[in-house]
C-alpha cells in the first residue's frame, strides 16, 4: 500500500515522543487523511509533500503530542462554571459572604449549588448562621474533594433527611448532640441530597461544554477520559441507563466529536444493562468519530480532605481509619461483572486501605478479555510498599493526578504523618514496574496539564519558594510528559495515539514556548499555552 503524501507540513521543535528514557525529536512531521505519514528534516519532509500542500513553519515553538487528561469531570467542569464557587474561600466570613451574595441573586424556589470549601473552615463553622445565610432556600455546597457536602435545612427535608435517618452504607450523616443531621454529609449521605437537587441540563449544560471543551484545547488537550458518575440514575435519553453525566456527554455528542478524543467512563451499577447492549470498554461510539466507551467506575474509599480515605494507621486523634464504600464482597462481584462484560474497572481508591482491598480483589479475578484495556486504579494517593509490586504484577493503570501532591502536602503531612514516605509514590509505582497516567481530577483541581507536570518534577506548585516536597518520588520532565501522552495511550491499548511517530493520529499542540522550557520544567510552565491545537489534523484551536 503505498503511503499518503503529507498535505501538512508542520516544522517546529518536533517532540516525537516521550518516555522514561528521554525524548524524541525531529524538525518537521508530515500530515495527511488525520494521521502523521512522516517524520524527520524539515527539507526532507517539505519534498516528500504533495503539491499545493499546507506548510506551517513555527520557528522555535514547541510542537508536541496532543496532551490526554486520564481523570477529569466533564460535566462537573461545565456545571461549576455555573454554581457557586468557594475555593479560596479564606475563612468562615468570606465563604458566607459568597453563599449570601448568591442567595440574594437567586430566584424564589432556587437550588444554590456550589463547591470548594475547605474541611478547616467548616469544621470550625457556625452551620446555624450559614442556614440563615441561604435565606430559606435548598442549598447543596459539595467540599473541595466533592466527597463531603453540606446542606440547607430546606434540602435536607427535601431529600427526607431527620434524626430518624439511618447511616448509608459508605457514608456517614453529621449529627448534633441531640441526633438531628447537621447537613455535613460524608460519602454516600450526599448522594441522599443529590438525587432530588437541580443541575445544569439540557442546552446550558451543552453551551457550557462547548466552553469548557474551548478551554482544553488552548491548554494543547487534545483527549480526556471523563471518570464517570457514583450511580446510574438521573441519566436522560438513549443512554439513560449510564446515569446523570455519561448520558448527558453523549446526548451532547455531535457538539464534542472531533473537538476532543473523549472516552466516557460509566458507572458501576451500568455494568449489566451496558452487558445488554453489547457495550465494552474502548469501543467507538456508532456514528462517531473520537467518542468511545471507558471503563467502569467504581468508588471504594473517600478522599484525605474529608478524612474519609481508607487507611490502615488511623487518622490522628482516635481510632477513625476512613470509610471503605465498598465490602470485599461488593468489590469482587463487580470485578466478575466487569470482567465478564469485556469492562474495564476504574477503581476510585486513594488510601493504602483501599487500594489494598482492590487489589486483593483484582488477583483471584478471571482473566480479561483480550481485548479488554487493563483496569486502572484511580489516585492512589496512598500506597503501602507491599503493595507497589502488585500494581505492575496485576497490570493495574495507576491512573493519578500531581496537582493533588501540591495541594495535599500540608494535609498529607498532618494527616499521614507516620506513612508520607509512600505518599503519591510516583517514582515507586515506576521503578516497580508499573504504568502511570496522568490527570487533572478537574474541576477539583485546575485541567492544566502544564501545572501537572510541573507538580509531577517538583511536588508543589509553580508558584512561591516552598522547597519541593519529598522530591525522592518525583519523576523526570520525560516521565511526566509521557504521564500525560505514552502512558494514558498505553492504558488503552492504542498504539496509534500519545506520539507523533508516522502511522500516529495527528492530535499535535503548538506551544508558545520553546521545547528547551518544556524539558527545564520550571516555573515558566504555569504559563505554557497551546497556539495551535489540532484533532486527527483538523484545527480545533488557534490563538
Amino acid at each position: 500500500m503505498t503511503q499518503a503524501r503529507p498535505s501538512t507540513v508542520l516544522i517546529g521543535q518536533v517532540l516525537v515522543a516521550a518516555d522514561g528514557g528521554g525524548v524524541e525529536t525531529a524538525e518537521a512531521i508530515g500530515i495527511a487523511e488525520g494521521r502523521v505519514v512522516m517524520v524527520g528534516r524539515a527539507e526532507q519532509v517539505k519534498a516528500a509533500a504533495a503539491p499545493r500542500s499546507r506548510v506551517l513553519d513555527v520557528g522555535s515553538a514547541a510542537v508536541v503530542p496532543g496532551m490526554h487528561d486520564f481523570h477529569l469531570h466533564l460535566v462537573g467542569m461545565a456545571r461549576e462554571r455555573r454554581n457557586i464557587a468557594l475555593e479560596g474561600a479564606a475563612d468562615f466570613a468570606e465563604l458566607l459572604s459568597r453563599v449570601h451574595l448568591a442567595a440574594a441573586r437567586s430566584g424564589e424556589g432556587e437550588w444554590l449549588l456550589g463547591g470548594g470549601w475547605s474541611e478547616a473552615i467548616m469544621r470550625s463553622a457556625d452551620l446555624a448562621v450559614l442556614a440563615h445565610a441561604v435565606a430559606g432556600r435548598r442549598c447543596l455546597l459539595y467540599s473541595h474533594d466533592r466527597h463531603s457536602a453540606w446542606a440547607s435545612p430546606l434540602a435536607l427535608t427535601a431529600a427526607g433527611l431527620s434524626a430518624e435517618t439511618t447511616e448509608p452504607i459508605g457514608g456517614r450523616v453529621e449529627r448534633d448532640a441531640a441526633g438531628r443531621p447537621t447537613g455535613l454529609l460524608r460519602e454516600r449521605a450526599t448522594d441522599l441530597v443529590e438525587a432530588v437537587a437541580a443541575r445544569l441540563t439540557g442546552h446550558a449544560l451543552e453551551s457550557a461544554l462547548e466552553e469548557v471543551v474551548k478551554e482544553l484545547a488552548a491548554l494543547g488537550i487534545t483527549g480526556a477520559t471523563d471518570a464517570g458518575d457514583t450511580t446510574a440514575g438521573n441519566g436522560v435519553g438513549d443512554h439513560a441507563f449510564l446515569g446523570d453525566r455519561a448520558s448527558r456527554l453523549l446526548a451532547a455528542g455531535s457538539r464534542l466529536d472531533g473537538r476532543l478524543r473523549l472516552t466516557v467512563n460509566l458507572p458501576a451499577d451500568a455494568i449489566d444493562a451496558a452487558t445488554l447492549r453489547g457495550l465494552r470498554t474502548g469501543m467507538r461510539l456508532p456514528g462517531r468519530q473520537t467518542l468511545r466507551r471507558g471503563w467502569a467506575k467504581v468508588y471504594v474509599d473517600g478522599a484525605l480532605g474529608s478524612r474519609t480515605a481508607a487507611v490502615f494507621t488511623p487518622y490522628p486523634g482516635g481510632d477513625d481509619r476512613g470509610i471503605l464504600r465498598l465490602e470485599p464482597s461488593g468489590l469482587a462481584r463487580i470485578v466478575r461483572q466487569a470482567r465478564t462484560a469485556g469492562i474495564g474497572l476504574a477503581a476510585h481508591a486513594i488510601g493504602d486501605r483501599a487500594v489494598a482491598s482492590v487489589l486483593d480483589a483484582l488477583a483471584p479475578s478471571p482473566a480479561r478479555l483480550a481485548e479488554t484495556p487493563p483496569d486502572r486504579i484511580e489516585h492512589l494517593q496512598l500506597v503501602r510498599p507491599d503493595d507497589l509490586g502488585r500494581i505492575a504484577a496485576l497490570d493495574v493503570t495507576a491512573s493519578m493526578q500531581p496537582v493533588h501532591a501540591a495541594s495535599d502536602r500540608d494535609l498529607a503531612d498532618s494527616l499521614w504523618a507516620e506513612t508520607t514516605s509512600v505518599a503519591y509514590p510516583w517514582h515507586s509505582i515506576e521503578a516497580a514496574g508499573g504504568r502511570l497516567a496522568f490527570g487533572s481530577d478537574a474541576p477539583i483541581e485546575p485541567a492544566n496539564p502544564w501545572r501537572g507536570i510541573f507538580a509531577a518534577v517538583h511536588r508543589r506548585a509553580p508558584e512561591g519558594d516552598r522547597p519541593d516536597w519529598r522530591p525522592d518520588e518525583a519523576v523526570t520532565a520525560s516521565r511526566a510528559l509521557a504521564g500525560y501522552t505514552l502512558g494514558p495511550a498505553q492504558a488503552m491499548r492504542r498504539v496509534d495515539e500519545g506520539h507523533l511517530r508516522a502511522g500516529a493520529l495527528a492530535d499535535v499542540a503548538v506551544l508558545n514556548v520553546e521545547l528547551a522550557t518544556i524539558l527545564a520544567a520550571d516555573q515558566r510552565l504555569a504559563d505554557v499555552r497551546a497556539d495551535l491545537t489540532l484533532v486527527e489534523g483538523r484545527e480545533v484551536h488557534r490563538s
